[in-house]
């Protein structure tokens, strides 16, 4: 039987943790609660997933608690690219691309109920994605449930990649450490493999370079295998995107930049060399940070 998106989403959740649990002194699973707890499900949903991993042969009951029996392969993860959306995630796609598409730039004014019409979503949705999204620091409330598309200054920018170079050489830095069967390794291999295709077609496919961006940051931060990485990486990676999307000035020779700096990144991280992936990893966020300095600095003057 098909398992529902929720369950699928958590399953690979938790065999992202079970990729540190099978290597620990102490190879068991938290409580049924405690995974409830943590991972924000039912106990149901746990339920469910902890008889589909038992039935895969990941884990076993004992008198002691569910014990992993090895580490999850790329097999094993759900591929849930596809999958039906939440309301929060329709709400979420909608609003980006709002801000992709240029329909809202610095100091825009929007209302809650004008979200809710044009997503299909409820103004219930709407709001709490809109005050989840907030802690961004990209829009604040206005009264009469309006909010407001907000700039940020260069010293705000130089903090926050700052901050990124911080999570993002740890991650990378663990990743290193991880085993040659961890199913971060294969993804790496392919995104190398789909930078190449791009960069021999460029001028026909450069568009695709900022996909392939997020692709390589995400394998990055997820080889790490640390949920508060993952969690603060989400952040301020967009934030550091954000105000790419209005600025084509000068676009495709930034995207010929920015490829070849991955192509040199992933070369290194395959090759294990955490001295060249370290520097590699450095100069291309050195480049990002001039970039978003300069698209900041020019989006905020054609919004004055």
């Amino acid at each position: 039987m098909k398992k529902s998106y929720l369950v699928q989403k958590t399953s690979n959740i938790l065999l992202d943790q079970m990729q540190k649990i099978a290597k620990s002194s102490h190879p068991y699973l938290p409580s049924d609660l405690a995974l409830a707890s943590e991972l924000d499900v039912s106990r149901t949903t746990i339920r469910t997933v902890i008889e589909n991993l038992e039935k895969n042969g990941l884990i076993k009951r004992e008198s002691a608690g569910k014990r992993v029996l090895r580490k999850p392969k790329k097999a094993d993860y759900y591929d849930i690219g596809s999958a039906p959306s939440s309301k929060e995630e329709v709400i979420q796609r909608y609003f980006l691309s709002l801000i992709n598409g240029g329909q809202l730039l610095p100091g825009d004014r929007f209302s809650e109920l004008e979200l809710a019409k044009q997503s299909g979503c409820n103004t219930v949705t709407v709001r709490e994605f809109l005050v989840k999204f907030s802690r961004f620091g990209l829009i604040e409330k206005k009264p009469r449930s309006q909010w407001q598309m907000v700039k940020f200054d260069d010293q705000f920018a130089e903090e926050l990649i700052e901050f990124r170079k911080v999570l993002e050489m740890r991650a990378l830095v663990k990743l290193l450490d991880q085993d040659d069967d961890h199913p971060t390794w294969q993804e790496l291999r392919e995104v190398l493999d789909a930078h190449q295709a791009v960069k021999k077609d460029f001028d026909r496919r450069f568009r695709e370079v900022p996909d392939l961006d997020a692709r390589l940051h995400l394998a990055i931060q997820t080889g790490a295998n640390n949920r508060f990485i993952n969690q603060f990486f989400e952040v301020v990676s967009f934030v550091c995107h954000y105000h790419y999307q209005w600025e084509k000035t000068g676009e495709k020779e930034r995207l010929w930049v920015a490829l070849n700096e991955h192509i040199d990144l992933l070369i290194a991280i395959l090759a294990h060399d955490v001295a060249a992936a370290v520097k590699a990893l450095e100069v291309h966020l050195d480049s990002a940070e001039r970039t978003l300095l300069e698209c900041s600095t020019n989006v905020n003057r054609r919004a004055a």
